[in-house]
């Protein structure tokens, strides 16, 4: 199978740059790891490992999954994936994981999964109750956030027991726990199961993964899947990856692509504690998104100490040779001159390119096109298609992952607004620094040729300052 001999729906005529053809041809009965900083073309090379395996050329093709984890970035790979190609299925993991346990019997016609917010309220009730158990303790003043999200890292982790949450390391957890405080976050847990259990809910979108491994392993059925290809891997917890792992037919194959410097969701979970029988890391560090302008701003910010993530896993950036404009740093007398401002630009690039405003929130997204007419949003349920012709698109960091634009407006990058204060309020001002460094590092990787980042106020300190790499204006 040659990829480059002719013309490939969505992509185009593809000649593989670099060492591309690396991952996309690596041996089809072998896993692999492809660790990739932004602009690689790590979903590039994702989608064309899809086809090659699925192709009845490659000597172990079959059945393909390509799988990520939300739903903006599900709608631009199947614009990529050719849809004749039933061979390839495209689809978020929460999509397959609610697939495959209806499939076995085991999700509800309804109510099957318990959501954010009712999570959020089962969660403060369980703490609640615990600490009726204790003496007066500031612990249980966190914020709720904080609980439900240990209650997530020991789900995403699969981890079943409390001997075993005692003595594991809490990999990238910044807010220290001793074994005391651990045995009150898992009576927390026992509590909350245990509402949940009550009102007949058997998962949430953080142990359903769990609940697949577990169908996974007494499940006789042939598998569906011959291969599984991971694309932002990052963001998915080692308990999912084991259970796409456990769902590929025998002599089949799991390929990860991902970058843990854009790690968004959960926080110091590597692809090294999934199980993957993996004897190489193929290492990407060519940028062929970015304008070597762009890239010394994500560069500058990968080498900012609040970034922290395991060295083990991270891939060095290298600076692309494309020149461009100089990004933009934009000061705005107010909020009003801001969003005036970013809408302007918008309107102005919006004619001829794909434009690109993300912000910290959905609030601040709509804020920032309110008044506009035909803007794209960027979340939505997945089954539309993407849209590559010149426009707007506007929603969050978090929407944007895996997406490129020619434009991108960020605008909100205050020290008010980041880090963010509820999340300082949850997890201290180290993790949140480190959470919302990743988030603006995942926005700035975003634009190809163009980026304005504007403020009012005060600029956030989660962005590099160093000479050289913007050009400042004020309004």
């Amino acid at each position: 199978m040659t990829i480059a001999s002719g013309p490939t729906p969505g992509l185009g005529k593809i000649v593989p740059k670099g060492r591309q053809p690396d991952a996309i041809y690596f041996p089809p009965d072998r896993d692999m790891v492809a660790l990739g900083t932004a602009g690689t073309g790590k979903t590039t090379m994702a989608v064309l490992r899809a086809r090659f395996l699925a192709d009845s050329d490659c000597s172990n093709h079959g059945p393909v999954l390509l799988v990520t984890y939300n739903n903006a970035l599900v709608r631009y790979l199947r614009h990529l994936v050719p849809g004749a190609n039933t061979n390839i299925r495209v689809e978020t993991y929460g999509k397959f994981a609610r697939g495959y346990l209806n499939s076995i019997g085991k999700m509800p016609p309804w109510n099957g999964i318990l959501q954010t917010d009712q999570l959020r309220r089962k969660v403060a009730s369980a703490v609640s109750k615990v600490r009726t158990t204790y003496k007066p303790s500031p612990f249980f003043d966190l914020d709720t956030r904080f609980f439900v999200d240990e209650l997530a890292w020991i789900a995403n982790m699969g981890i079943a027991d409390l001997q075993q949450y005692l003595d594991i390391e809490r990999i990238g957890r910044k807010r220290g726990l001793n074994e005391a405080r651990r045995k009150a976050v898992w009576k927390v847990r026992t509590e909350y199961l245990r509402a949940r259990e009550t009102e007949g809910i058997p998962y949430d979108w953080n142990d359903i993964a769990t609940g697949v491994l577990n169908g996974l392993k007494s499940d006789t059925r042939p598998r569906k899947y011959r291969h599984v290809i991971i694309d932002e891997g990052q963001d998915l917890s080692p308990e999912a990856i084991r259970s796409l792992k456990a769902a590929v037919q025998p002599g089949g194959t799991v390929s990860f692509f991902g970058d843990y410097h854009q790690q968004i969701y959960g926080q110091g979970l590597s692809f090294r504690s999934c199980g993957l029988e993996i004897t190489a890391v193929a290492p990407f560090q060519d940028n062929y998104r970015n304008t070597a302008q762009i890239a010394r701003v994500a560069i500058a910010m990968s080498d900012m100490l609040h970034l922290g993530t395991d060295p083990e896993d991270l891939v060095e950036p290298k600076e692309p040779s494309a020149g461009g404009t100089m990004p933009a740093l934009v000061k705005c007398k107010d909020y009003t001159a801001e969003v005036a401002e970013i809408q302007r630009i918008a309107i102005d690039q919006g004619d001829a390119s794909v434009v690109g405003i993300l912000t910290r929130t959905w609030p601040d997204a709509h804020a920032a096109v309110r008044g506009m007419k035909k803007v794209r949003k960027l979340r939505d349920d997945g089954n539309s298609t993407w849209d590559p012709t010149p426009g707007i698109y506007y929603g969050t960091y978090h929407s944007a992952k895996g997406l490129e634009f020619d434009v991108v407006l960020m605008p909100f990058c205050t020290v008010v607004d980041m880090p963010n204060k509820e999340v300082v309020d949850a997890y201290g001002k180290d993790d949140a620094s480190t959470r919302d460094g990743k988030l603006l590092y995942v926005a700035v990787t975003r634009a190809k040729a163009e980026l304005t980042v504007t403020y009012s106020g005060t600029i956030t300190p989660l962005l590099p300052m160093d000479d050289g790499l913007w050009q400042h204006e004020e309004l």
